[in-house]
C-alpha cells in the first residue's frame, strides 16, 4: 500500500461549507497561504461542488473528504483502473479516510475519479503544499 501524505486540515475542513458566507480574515504575511499555491484544485473543488450542490448532489460534509482522498491517492500515485484487487484496495482505504461522510465507495469513486483527472493537469508543486 502507498505511504499517504495527509491533507491540509486548515483546506480540507468538512465542517466549513465553502460556500457559506464567512467574516473576513486577517492574513498573517509570514505563513505562505497553501489557497494561493493549490489555487487550481481548490478552484476545482469549490466548482465542483458548486455544480454538484446545484444538481441537489451532496453537502460539503460528504463531498470534502472525497476531495482529500483524491488529493492524497492521486500524490501517492495509487493505481487505477476498474482490476478488482484495485477497486478494492481503494475502497478498503476509503472506508478507513471517509471520516462523517456518508459517501459509500460506489458513490465517491466518481468524485474522485473526476478529481483525479483535474489532478493530472495541475502540477505538482502547486498541489503539494495541499499536503502535510
Amino acid at each position: 500500500m502507498p505511504r499517504l501524505e495527509r491533507p491540509a486540515p486548515s483546506v480540507f475542513n468538512a465542517l466549513l461549507d465553502p460556500a457559506a458566507p464567512r467574516p473576513a480574515q486577517r492574513r498573517s504575511r509570514r505563513h505562505e497561504d497553501p489557497q494561493a499555491v493549490g489555487q487550481d484544485y481548490l478552484q476545482y473543488m469549490l466548482n465542483d461542488y458548486e455544480t454538484r450542490r446545484a444538481h441537489g448532489h451532496r453537502n460539503w460534509r460528504d463531498l470534502c473528504p472525497v476531495y482529500a482522498f483524491a488529493l492524497t491517492t492521486h500524490a501517492a500515485d495509487w493505481p487505477r483502473g476498474d482490476a478488482a484487487d484495485t477497486c478494492e484496495e481503494l475502497a478498503e482505504h476509503w472506508e478507513q479516510m471517509r471520516g462523517q461522510s456518508r459517501m459509500g465507495w460506489a458513490q465517491a469513486r466518481p468524485v474522485v475519479e473526476d478529481a483525479w483527472r483535474a489532478l493530472d493537469h495541475i502540477p505538482t508543486a502547486a498541489v503539494r503544499p495541499l499536503l502535510q
